[in-house]
């Protein structure tokens, strides 16, 4: 079988995710990385028709991400469940989100989690 991924990487966004009251009041820088697949075989060259759009997938990660969260995790799943829902072609996928700057004492870098789907 073939397949393509359709990807999004090092997107960035300015949100308000954290288990903290704090960090849903100020917000937090993410990094995600999306990637959704899709059968090759129903593909039609330059038909745009036959494949995913990732400025449309850019769309509803953004809606998602504008709204407030306590866990990434759920985050994660909301995602999947709007691109499942709006293009039931998705097959399968990968999720990941990073936070850049974790509220954690002593830890300098980021923290995040992966969903696959």
């Amino acid at each position: 079988m073939e397949y393509f991924n359709i990807r999004l990487n090092d997107l960035r966004f300015f949100s308000k995710i954290g288990v903290f009251e704090q960090e849903r009041k100020v917000g937090n820088e993410f990094l995600m990385n999306v990637e959704v697949r899709i059968s090759a075989s129903t593909f039609i060259e330059e038909d745009l028709e036959s494949s995913i759009s990732y400025a449309d997938v850019f769309l509803e990660i953004k809606e998602v991400m504008g709204a407030e969260w306590l866990l990434l995790e759920t985050v994660a799943k909301k995602i999947k469940d709007k691109l499942t829902a709006r293009w039931p072609q998705i097959e399968g996928g990968k999720i990941s989100i990073d936070k850049m700057a974790p509220p954690i004492a002593g830890i300098d870098g980021k923290c995040g989690i992966e969903y696959l789907f």
